[in-house]
């Protein structure tokens, strides 16, 4: 064999091999774990009353560095991480956009809810700002970081009332699905405080 015959056979078994270990090394990769935010049946400990008025929930404004379909983490103040093989199903606005809306119709103490694109009239609009939607690592603990603020207006006299709510939980488990089962819980409990919260701004705006 030549020697430039037999450069060229080494050259091709060896892109060969490597061809060979890429596919393998991809066959070996896990699978992509794809999370998003559930409705849990939870009771609040104060008593909703009826009222008859229509209220529309607007996807809440987040900046685009968390609000993305990577599942992320912090360990400093300035920077963050996502996880590799684990996203949300949608946009975090989205999933509690959608968590709102269908938490408030089950609660069935309101004419409607919608939050359809479509411009129906409404008695009210609910407008929202997502300010934190993460993992925070502190030594060896992490926790979920979930924080709205909410704001709540009377399309006829304009008036506006306003909460913010934040929460902070420890994760079970220092991974990305310590922190889904996070801030699923954490969504939960927003909801129970946010139905309290409208209850009890309807009730001022009915006095």
């Amino acid at each position: 064999m030549s020697k430039q015959l037999y450069k060229s056979f080494f050259v091709a078994i060896t892109i060969i091999f490597l061809f060979n270990g890429c596919i393998s090394i991809t066959k070996e990769l896990p699978a992509q774990k794809t999370y998003s935010l559930t409705l849990e049946k939870k009771n609040s400990n104060i008593s909703s009353k009826y009222y008859d008025k229509t209220i529309r929930i607007y996807e809440p404004k987040a900046l685009s560095s968390i609000n993305t379909k990577a599942i992320l983490y912090s360990k400093n103040a300035v920077e963050q991480e996502e996880y590799a093989l684990s996203k949300w199903s949608d946009k975090p606005s989205k999933m509690v956009q959608k968590l709102i809306a269908k938490h408030l119709t089950s609660q069935n103490k309101y004419k409607y809810i919608t939050s359809s694109n479509i411009k129906v009239p409404t008695d009210y609009k609910l407008i929202s700002e997502l300010v934190e939607f993460k993992q925070i690592f502190t030594e060896h603990k992490s926790y979920a970081d979930f924080s709205i603020r909410v704001y709540l207006i009377n399309n006829n006299t304009q008036k506006v009332y306003f909460k913010s709510f934040t929460y902070n939980k420890l994760s079970n488990t220092n991974n990305a699905k310590g922190l889904v089962y996070g801030i699923n819980n954490i969504s939960n409990n927003f909801l129970l405080d946010l139905q309290n919260f409208i209850q009890k701004s309807l009730k001022k705006d009915t006095l």
